[in-house]
């Protein structure tokens, strides 16, 4: 596998719309770094030889891997390098929160082999960073760019949310405006989704408004020189996200650390780790097996999956996939709707149009 995903599981705290494995400070006890430090560094000796000899992509997510010191990282994943390598050419993405940014640390991470920084900025109305449970301000956010540039980072990208309670189009508008201002490489926009038991679940806007929001962002982004690449994503030329586009293009990869996911393309397995950081480093000082579950993906799954991945990227998908009349006759009616259209650059394939992306669920279950 030429790509690997390491999780770190340590917030500052638990944002409330979150779903991704993590802990607060809250709920983090003394010892718990140096116990993750020493199960990660097990789990890479165990799993190391799944990973090719040197790697396409390395992406350090969580949680908030720029909690973790530099010295702790280093110690971590010191046996990776007796089974693969980096160079240049391998995109290092880190994860980072405004908060958890400090200038000389991000020195050091950059002189590691760091080479790109994926920021969780989400807003930058401090009322509505505050209300989303974020424990960052928008000076914080601004100063931990200023940081993370003036640290030798040249691929730099920042996530946003849209669609989010008491959020304007003018809140977007004045938050484009400034982040533009910098020279980052890439944008992640995504819809604030709740559960219907969530307390602010009542509190979102109406579909139409969220809709409104993804548009203004699709076009504020393409006015300013980006391509909208996949659903979520943006990116100037030449700085599209490849760890995620293996994802995207379900190739192989390898997840580490507690509720990580892993892939093997050639099986068409999947597998996930245990969703617990002390489970997890129990079963690993007793050498027992860490994965919670296993699959393997039969044929109608996979056919779904090749449909759902194509959807997500711009490139869309072969005109030849539309085999029965019936997708057909969906495909044109989703012409009509202006959901679906000819490639304007590739011929014989259609894409989503934006619209399209924001209502991409829809077009999935018409087509797969």
């Amino acid at each position: 596998m030429q790509s690997l995903y390491v999780h770190f599981p340590f917030c500052e705290a638990k944002c409330h719309y979150c779903d991704f494995y993590s802990l607060g400070q809250e709920r983090t006890r003394k010892g718990d770094h140096d116990r993750f430090e020493k199960a990660l560094n097990c789990e890479i000796k165990k799993s190391g030889s799944l990973l090719a000899p040197k790697l396409d992509t390395l992406f350090f997510g969580g949680g908030t891997p720029s909690m973790t010191s530099y010295d702790s990282m280093a110690r971590a994943i010191e046996p990776l390098w007796k089974t693969t390598q980096i160079d240049s050419r391998t995109e290092w993405t880190l994860e980072a929160n405004p908060s958890s940014i400090h200038l000389e640390t991000f020195r050091l991470y950059r002189a590691y082999g760091i080479n790109r920084i994926s920021m969780g900025i989400q807003a930058l109305r401090s009322d509505l960073l505050q209300s989303l449970g974020r424990v960052h301000s928008r000076e914080t956010a601004l100063q931990a760019l200023e940081n993370v540039f003036s640290a030798g980072f040249n691929n730099v990208s920042v996530d946003l949310l849209c669609g989010a309670p008491e959020q304007s189009e003018y809140d977007l508008e004045e938050a484009m405006k400034i982040l533009t201002q910098f020279p980052i490489t890439h944008l992640s926009c995504y819809l604030l989704t709740l559960p219907p038991h969530h307390k602010m679940y009542s509190q979102l806007p109406k579909e139409e408004v969220q809709l409104a929001h993804l548009l203004f962002i699709h076009r504020w982004m393409t006015d300013h020189g980006f391509e909208h690449y996949e659903i979520s994503n943006f990116a100037r030329p030449g700085k599209k996200a490849r760890h995620n586009l293996k994802y995207w293009q379900g190739e192989s990869y390898l997840g580490l650390g507690p509720s990580a996911h892993s892939y093997n393309a050639k099986s068409c397995q999947r597998w996930k780790n245990i969703s617990s950081l002390h489970k997890y480093a129990h079963l690993l000082e007793k050498g027992e097996s860490i994965i919670e579950w296993t699959e393997t993906l039969n044929l109608d799954q996979l056919e779904l999956e090749k449909w759902m991945l194509a959807l997500r990227l711009n490139d869309g998908f072969p005109i030849d996939w539309l085999k029965t009349p019936a997708q057909k006759a969906k495909a044109y009616a989703l012409e009509l709707e202006g959901l679906l259209e000819k490639h304007p650059e590739i011929s014989e394939r259609k894409r989503l149009t934006p619209t399209g992306f924001a209502l991409s669920d829809q077009v999935i279950r018409a087509l797969a």
